[in-house]
């Protein structure tokens, strides 16, 4: 049974994810800003459900607005003045802008890392980096593997001590503060031997012996090839259009309206985009009448 777009290569996903986060990242016309926002989001509440409108609402969204408040302040740039800072600095409509601009950017970035991590396992990154730096790429993949398990061990400990009274609000600041201290103190011994096990583990398996074989059960299928010949298509009508879509914002707003081919590119764009969220929904609905 295929398991949806997890099932791709890992270089196919892994293509996929890289050119997305270019997109993302250099794009600046507004449609295009909007349209990589909201296709990652369907495919975020596609893996995630419930928990990526939680954190939709609370680590997107404050992380918009505080990047839009920040460049404000510290970008005065712009023709067009709005109202001045009591320490007389302007805030102009240009700057207003742009950091909406940079808040769509940022936002889609964080919406789209949150389903890489869902779907590019930490075995895929072993298998795409792992022979080019072994080293690298088991830091790399340990370091994305111990963030979920600290946060999910730290929960833990929170209710734990709660359940016995430590830490209740009803405490005054130095019992809180200690509660906090002892609380920190055990997450980091919990982390510590937990990278001990790890270590000892990785040993008995023979990590670092030169003659050590390697082992892939990922196989490069037609589907694969079709995606990467998709990401071709996407990154040569990108580059084509990158003056078409390219607004300016300094000294003023210059957005222009996108012609017919880029209008096209824009449509590709999006198929591209939702592709994950298309397949996954397609291979549901199939293997659902078995």
């Amino acid at each position: 049974m295929s398991t949806g777009f997890r099932g791709f290569h890992p270089l196919t996903g892994f293509t996929f994810y890289i050119l997305i986060f270019i997109f993302s990242l250099t794009a600046t016309h507004p449609l295009c800003l909007a349209a990589v926002l909201l296709c990652g989001l369907f495919y975020d509440i596609k893996l995630h459900g419930k928990k990526a409108l939680s954190f939709l609402i609370k680590v997107v969204l404050p992380f918009m607005l505080l990047a839009l408040v920040f460049n404000g302040i510290v970008n005065p740039r712009g023709e067009t003045q709005l109202f001045t800072f009591p320490w007389g600095k302007p805030f102009t409509l240009e700057s207003a802008v742009f950091g909406l601009i940079f808040s769509l950017r940022a936002a889609s970035t964080l919406i789209w890392l949150s389903s890489f991590n869902e779907i590019i396992s930490n075995e895929k990154i072993i298998f795409l980096f792992g022979r080019l730096s072994p080293r690298t790429a088991l830091v790399i993949s340990m370091s994305l593997r111990f963030i979920p398990l600290i946060a999910s061990q730290a929960e833990e400990i929170n209710s734990a001590q709660k359940g016995i009274g430590s830490g209740d609000a009803s405490q005054s600041f130095s019992g809180r503060l200690k509660s906090g201290i002892k609380r920190l103190s055990i997450l980091v011994t919990w982390t510590l031997e937990r990278g001990i096990d790890t270590s000892d583990s990785m040993t008995a398996r023979g990590f670092g012996l030169r003659k050590r074989t390697h082992y892939s059960r990922y196989i490069f299928s037609l589907r694969d090839a079709f995606l990467m010949l998709f990401s071709v298509a996407f990154i040569v009508l990108f580059i084509l259009t990158g003056s078409s879509l390219s607004c300016e914002y300094f000294p003023s707003i210059s957005i222009p309206v996108p012609d017919a081919f880029s209008f096209f590119s824009l449509i590709f764009f999006v198929i591209f985009m939702i592709f994950p969220l298309i397949y996954d929904t397609a291979e549901e609905k199939k293997w659902s009448n078995f």
